[in-house]
Formats: C-alpha cells, structure tokens, sequence
C-alpha cells in the first residue's frame, strides 16, 4: 500500500505542474477582455508580439477586415482612423499586425492566423530588408509548426534547432511566448508602471539599437547580397497561398525609400529585391504595388531615414485608399 501510494504521489508531482501550466495557459487564452484590453490599450511598436496577438484575438473576423501587415514602417506609414473613416460607409475595418523590425517570416508563420480573420483583403508592407537571407530569426517572434516547412528547406532545419524548439513552445504555451509582457501589463494594471513609460523605454532601445548599427536596415546593408530564394521569401509565397485558399486577396505594397539612401550604393539590391517581388507576384498571384506606382515621397516627407512622417503618412494613406476604392 505504501508503496502505492508513493507511487502516486511521484506521479502527482511529476504530472501536476505541467497540469497546472496548461490550465494556466487556458486560462490565460481564452479570457476574452484581457487580450481586447491589451489590444485596446498597448501603443504601437510597444509590447508588440503581445500586441498582436490580441489584436489577432480582439478582432471580429469577417470580409469587412483589410489587415495591414508588416514592420514600423507599416505602423507609422498608414492612418488606420483615416481608412476607416474614408469606407465607413462600407464598414470596413483596418486592423494593423506590425511588428517592429519583423521579416516576412513572422507573417508566414502568421498565415492561418491571418485568414482566420476572414478578410476581404490583407496588405502586406514589404521592404528589402524584410526579405533578407541572413541574420533575421531573432526577429521572428511567432511560430506554426505547420507552417515551418513551407519556410525553411531541411539544411536550415538542421541550423536553427534552437529557433525551431523555442517557436514550439511558444506555440504550445501562452507564457513561452508572452511571459515578460504579460508581468508588465500586470505591472500596469496594478499602477507599478505605465504604458506611457513602456513605450518611451521601447523607443530608447530603438534609438540605441540605431546608433549603434543594429537595426534591420543597418544589418542588412552591412551584410552580402540577399540569396533568392530564402525562409523570407518562401514565407511571403505561404502567405499568399493560404490567403487565396480562404477567398482574401493579397496586396504587397512596396515601402518607400528614402531618397539619400538609394545614393549609398543600394540601388543594385534594391532593384534584386523589386525584381524578385515582380516574379514572386506573377507565380503567386497577387498584387504588387511597386515604386513606380506609389507616391514618391521627398526627404522632407520622412522622420528619420526610414518611416514617413506626418506628411508622407497622409499620402501612403491617400495612395492606399484609392487603390482599394479602385477594386480588383
């Protein structure tokens, strides 16, 4: 008997905590007003996979959603209250699920989540470095493992067990993939900080992170021409394969350039990069809006080097809603 019930209680002890944590990741999921508050109240390019993800979770699927998809130039380069205030009428509704210097990648992995939202349409806001070969997995913040073969061939399996592993547990349970901001929003649920100040910190790293070399667009510069195709580019083709499996057509919208930068010895990658978005558009079938096609934004029209301003906001967004006005 005693033998038994020690048997048992090994059995509880082994078993118990891991009973614990997928009940505590039920729970954590399914409970509705948290991720709508968190989607509500967490400011842009602050918290962001969190972000997303109740914003994913918050958002009524439907074909009255145009998602907006991308990095911080997608973020600071569409008015999302000027969209929906221009098809009201219509009743359309503009979720953004950007990530901060997120390649395409994060949004291959995305993709079911994507088109279970049920859109009309999803633009996608690509830019060179978001389809880079190199140096870009710390910046996935999102896993499918049904997804995963799509992207990566065997041999790049085999090189990123580690980033494989973690995306699996990520996926499995809510506090591998969201435990430090899920503590900080509980910090300012109990007024121990603010999201004011959250964001301000997230703008710091940012700023550091430009001045020492370490942005996505500085990495990508610095590093050899992009290989074609990579998980990046294989991941843009799933995104719009399963979006035409759920009747959503996809809009790739090329960012704009600053002018200075095409005159430090880019123009040849860049022209790669448009040249393959060219082809990958023609064999996927979506659209694709060049640069040729987009307002050419002056210096003048940018905050710093990469992300529009005020002004160049308010055209990105204009050139946006004409082409969806427009149709098919």
């Amino acid at each position: 008997m005693r033998r038994a019930e020690s048997l048992r209680l090994i059995l509880w002890l082994s078993i118990g905590p891991v009973l614990a944590l997928l009940a505590l990741d039920r729970a954590v999921v399914c409970w509705d007003a948290h991720w709508a508050w968190a989607a509500r109240e967490v400011p842009p390019l602050t918290l962001d996979p969190y972000r997303l993800e109740a914003t994913l979770r918050s958002t009524p699927p439907g074909r009255r959603n145009v998602v907006i998809l991308g990095n911080s130039v997608a973020e600071m380069g569409f008015d999302r209250e000027a969209l929906e205030s221009r098809f009201r009428a219509e009743g359309l509704r503009f979720p953004k699920l950007t990530i901060g210097g997120a390649p395409a990648a994060s949004f291959g992995m995305l993709a079911r989540a994507v088109a279970g939202l049920e859109p009309r349409t999803v633009v996608y806001v690509a830019a060179a470095p978001a389809l880079r070969s190199r140096d870009f997995l710390d910046h996935v913040y999102s896993y499918d493992v049904r997804a995963a073969p799509a992207l990566f061939t065997p041999a790049e399996w085999l090189a990123e067990p580690r980033f494989h592993l973690e995306g699996l547990a990520g996926q499995l349970h809510v506090l591998a993939r969201h435990r430090r901001a899920l503590q900080r929003a509980l910090l300012v649920r109990l007024g121990r900080l603010s999201w004011e100040g959250l964001r301000l910190q997230a703008e710091r790293i940012r700023l550091e992170h430009g001045l020492e070399g370490r942005d996505a667009f500085q990495e990508w510069v610095s590093q050899e021409p992009d290989r074609y195709p990579n998980p990046n580019t294989r991941a843009l083709a799933h995104l719009a394969r399963t979006l035409r499996a759920a009747g959503a057509s996809l809009v790739v919208l090329d960012a704009p350039v600053h002018p200075i930068l095409m005159k430090l010895g880019i123009r040849e990658r860049v022209a790669r990069y448009r040249s393959l978005l060219r082809e990958l558009a023609e064999a996927e079938g979506f659209a694709w809006l060049d640069a040729e096609q987009l307002p050419r934004l002056a210096e003048h029209e940018f905050l710093d080097w990469i992300h529009a301003n005020d002004r160049g906001r308010e055209r990105l967004t204009g050139f946006l809603g004409d082409h969806l006005a427009a149709g098919p």
